[in-house]
Order: C-alpha cells, then sequence, then structure tokens
C-alpha cells in the first residue's frame, strides 16, 4: 500500500493510493518527494517513525501547517504516531463516513495540542473522553450506539464504559457487537459479571478470548437459555475446569423458573401428599417452638457479631488503615470507620440506619445477588445472611438507583426483620422515621423516604440506568404512585434514589424507596 501525502495551504492530506500513476509505479519502494505532493509505502512508514517525525516536524514548521486530514482510519492508524510530539497541529480530520474506532482516539489522545477533530461518526461515550483532553469534537452525523451490544447495556457514556460491572450480550451476537465488547473490556477496569444469552460456541470461544486479552480475572459468565447449543454444553464440559483455573473465568448455565418447574419437579403422587400432610400435622407444633429457638439464636449470634465489629473498630487504628487504603484511590475517603470494616471483610461497601427499627448493619456487596443470602460479614454459612447491596451498583459512588436487600425471616427481627414497621401509620407518619441513613467509604449520605409498598415479586422497581431523561421520570412516577402514602416529596431528573427489597411473604415483596436530600 502507497500513501501519498498532499499540502495545501494550511492543511496536510494523506491518501491511501492503491493505484499510483505510472510515474510513481516506476519508481517501486522509493518515496517521492515534490513540491506538493509525497509518496511513502507502508512497509518503510512502520519501520523509520522516528526519521518521519523529524521530517513531518521541519515541514509543517516550513509551510505554516496545522490541520491534518485522513482519507480513512486505516490510513490514520498508520499516520499518527508521527505526529505524537510535533506541537504545530491542532485539528484532525477524518475524510470518510466511517465511525470513529476506540484504537484511532488511542492514538490521537497521543498528538500534543490537539484542539479539535472532525470525523463522519462519533460514538457517544467518546465526547466524555476527548473532552477530559480538551478537545473539540465534531460528529458530521448523528450516532447514539455503534452496536446492540452497546444500546442494551445503556453504554453512552465513558463513565460507564470505565464502571460497568455486568454486561448482557443478546443472540444473535454481531461483529459489532464484539468490537464493541473488545472496546469495553479494553476502557472497563470493574467487571464482574458477562451475561450471554444463547450464545454459539464460536461467540463463547470469541468472548473467551477478549476477557483474556484484556487481563480481566475473577469474571463470571452466565449464560441463559433453555434450550443451549449442545457445541457449548460440550465445550464446557471440556474446558470450563481449565478455564477457571487458568484465567480464573468461571462459566454457568442458569435456567428460567419456569424451565426448571417443567423438566425437573415431578408430579407427586396423592398418597404421598396425603402421608407427607398427615406428618406436616404432627410436625407443626414442634415446629413452632422450633422458629422461636432458632429466632432467640439468631438474634444472639448477630448482636454478638454487631458488638465485635464495633469493638474492632474502636480498637483499630483507622486513621493508618485509611491512610494506607487511600494509597490505592484518588477519591478522598471520609469515613475510615469503613476503611476498619473492610479489614473485618473486603466486601464491605457501606452502613445502613433506619430509624426506630433494628436496621442499623454493614452493607456487603459480592459478584451476585445470592451469596450474603446465606452468609454473614465473616463469610460463614448463616441462614440470616447480610444486608447486601446489588451486584450491579458502583459502590464506589452513588449510582442513580443504590439497591439493598436483606432476609426477613419469620418473627426473627435481625437483618431486614423489623423493616415491617415501614407498614404502620405511627411509623411512617413520623418525620424521624422518614430519614434513611447510608456511609460509604467516600461520604455520608440522607435519603427522604417518598414511596413504601408491598407488591407481587416482580424486578421492574430495580432500575439501576436508565435510556433516557423521559425513561427516569417514567421510573419514578411509576414507584412513586404505588405508595400506600402520598410523603408529597418532588423527584426530578436529577435525582436519585435508595431501594430498600426484602420479603413480605412467599408471594410478596415490601419495598422502600428514598430520595437523595443531603450528602
Amino acid at each position: 500500500m502507497k500513501i501519498l501525502v498532499k499540502i495545501k495551504d494550511d492543511k496536510l492530506s494523506f491518501l491511501n493510493k492503491k493505484k499510483l500513476n505510472v510515474e510513481y509505479k516506476n519508481m517501486l519502494n522509493t518515496n517521492v518527494i515534490s513540491n506538493d505532493e509525497l509518496v511513502f509505502s507502508d512497509e518503510y512508514i512502520q519501520k523509520n517513525y522516528k526519521i518521519l517525525s523529524a521530517f513531518f516536524s521541519e515541514l509543517t514548521n516550513t509551510y505554516n501547517i496545522n490541520v491534518l486530514s485522513f482519507q480513512t482510519m486505516e490510513v490514520a492508524l498508520l499516520i499518527m504516531p508521527i505526529f505524537n510530539k510535533i506541537k504545530n497541529i491542532n485539528a484532525i480530520y477524518f475524510d470518510s463516513d466511517e465511525v470513529l474506532p476506540y484504537k484511532v482516539c488511542e492514538k490521537l489522545l497521543k498528538c500534543n495540542n490537539i484542539t479539535y477533530i472532525s470525523a463522519g461518526y462519533i460514538p457517544q461515550y467518546m465526547f466524555e473522553l476527548l473532552d477530559k483532553y480538551d478537545i473539540i469534537p465534531e460528529s458530521r452525523n448523528e450516532i447514539l450506539y455503534t452496536s446492540g451490544f452497546m444500546e442494551l447495556n445503556g453504554l453512552s457514556t465513558y463513565s460507564t464504559l470505565f464502571y460497568k460491572y455486568s454486561v448482557l450480550l443478546d443472540s444473535p451476537i454481531t461483529n459489532e457487537d464484539l468490537n464493541d465488547f473488545t472496546t469495553f473490556c479494553k476502557i472497563n477496569k470493574y467487571l464482574k459479571n458477562v451475561h450471554i444469552n444463547k450464545p454459539t460456541k464460536i461467540n463463547l470461544e470469541k468472548i473467551i478470548f477478549i476477557l483474556k486479552e484484556y487481563r480481566h480475572k475473577n469474571i463470571r459468565i452466565i449464560i441463559h437459555g433453555d434450550t443451549i447449543d449442545e457445541e457449548v454444553i460440550e465445550y464446557l464440559k471440556k474446558y470450563n475446569k481449565s478455564i477457571k483455573k487458568k484465567y480464573k473465568i468461571l462459566i454457568k448455565i442458569k435456567y428460567s423458573e419456569k424451565f426448571i418447574e417443567e423438566n425437573i419437579v415431578n408430579e407427586t403422587n396423592n398418597t404421598i401428599l396425603r402421608a407427607c400432610a398427615l406428618i406436616m400435622f404432627f410436625l407443626a407444633f414442634g415446629s413452632i417452638g422450633m422458629v422461636f429457638i432458632d429466632n432467640y439464636k439468631s438474634i444472639k449470634e448477630v448482636s454478638k457479631i454487631q458488638k465485635a465489629i464495633e469493638t474492632y473498630i474502636v480498637a483499630s487504628d483507622t486513621e493508618e488503615i485509611t491512610k494506607e487504603l487511600q494509597k490505592q484511590t484518588t477519591t478522598p475517603i471520609k469515613n475510615s470507620y469503613i476503611a476498619a470494616l473492610m479489614n473485618i471483610n473486603s466486601d464491605a461497601v457501606g452502613w445502613l440506619k433506619v430509624n426506630n427499627t433494628n436496621i442499623d448493619y454493614a452493607i456487603l456487596q459480592s459478584g451476585d445477588n445470592s451469596y450474603y443470602l446465606e452468609h454473614n460479614i465473616y463469610k460463614e454459612k448463616d441462614p440470616n445472611g447480610w444486608l447486601f447491596l446489588d451486584y450491579e451498583n458502583n459502590a464506589d459512588r452513588v449510582d442513580d438507583n443504590i439497591i439493598i436487600y436483606g432476609h426477613n425471616r419469620l418473627l426473627n427481627g435481625v437483618m431486614f426483620g423489623t423493616l415491617n414497621k415501614v407498614l404502620y401509620k405511627s411509623w411512617y407518619t413520623n418525620p424521624e422515621n422518614q430519614i434513611i441513613r447510608y456511609d460509604t467509604l467516600y461520604g455520608s449520605y440522607e435519603y427522604q423516604i417518598f414511596s413504601i409498598y408491598v407488591i407481587p415479586t416482580t424486578n421492574d422497581y430495580l432500575k439501576t440506568t436508565y435510556l433516557n431523561d423521559d425513561e427516569k421520570m417514567e421510573f419514578f412516577n411509576l414507584i412513586k404512585n404505588r405508595s400506600i402514602y402520598n410523603f408529597d416529596v418532588e423527584l426530578n431528573n436529577d435525582s436519585q434514589i435508595i431501594t430498600l427489597q426484602t420479603c413480605h411473604d412467599e408471594t410478596t415483596k415490601l419495598v422502600v424507596h428514598g430520595v437523595l436530600v443531603k450528602r
């Protein structure tokens, strides 16, 4: 491939010349220089970046050139390293109507003094990235998302790509999806879960390759779908152990509840049912007694853990612990006692307090929403579990919807066992009770309760991201209108909320929402 360089006024243009004039052909690989045109072979460019950098630095000085233009992104990738240290250039034009790829954007950011770029299509998330480098981007055509993957996961800003914990790849998975997943893995630093809907073996292999390529470890791949490709099943049987051990990537298949019921739970014989009913009748009386004994033990055990946590924090050198932890982050640490908590359990992310209830606990977070249903803060097996943050929330910042879960075991009183109090009028009409306090490593926050309700099991109130402001307000109005009481609290597009969820009975959930009113 030959690169033709043209000089006109203050602009230097680089064009891909696959068909050369006869006079150029006769010169084979010789580089041609005239008053306003130059020709270089791609092989020569790749071997002589330093020489060309010095040459073009002198050339841009001599001709007062401050603008570059590239015919294609392919040409841009080849040429841009030459201009890393050339200070004259302040604007770049990408002439084709191609999407500006992240790998070109990376090279662009290494060029000194660039203040303006123009391209056919610039992905939305790049605007935020370019703004950090004081570069003004102009997209000649509007583009919201480059692939279904970016749209499905709401990856419209650079921050979202950087902090996202979990993503979903939906079938059919296209090359555009895989290209954007590659870009995502290159930028992201917090990925824990990759959900894939009905992948093919080739899809799965490519996704694992991308994760390995960008050194993402301790990743869970969750495959969804009741009819999984047989090739995928065989692939998992053969390679799952080696992938888990070598690359720390765990792959699981998750079937729907309906599929499990239809295929695993066999019809029970009526005779057995009657026998079981008779046995249950005699066991019922003993069970009631066992519930009270178990609850007493739970209260005593949780109280013991709480006291041990308090004693540890008081006895710890929280200032020294905070100082050590601060070395790992640029964000100022505000609550040293949360830093001390992290020495007890590295999954600790905060502390929750709800007035006039027993809720005054540390908040944990794991890579899924099941581990702390069965483990306490010491990671010991415990039927009480512990209060935990949704795995899709980012513990390092205040998300638009912070979701916290906990058990509400029968007559228990620990974890969310006293959250039922919020359903009593004497409780929710007391202004003192309407403030929820949530502390994290980086700040303390107060949330004003605006909605309390009991609802059949659903997940429509567990949204953490929104496509736009209209969708966000529609969501806020939905959960606000469900409330058993009108708290007369206004919400807007900038509002950020907290959601507490626990079981109310076997088929319904108790949900409490509060809006951030004080940092």
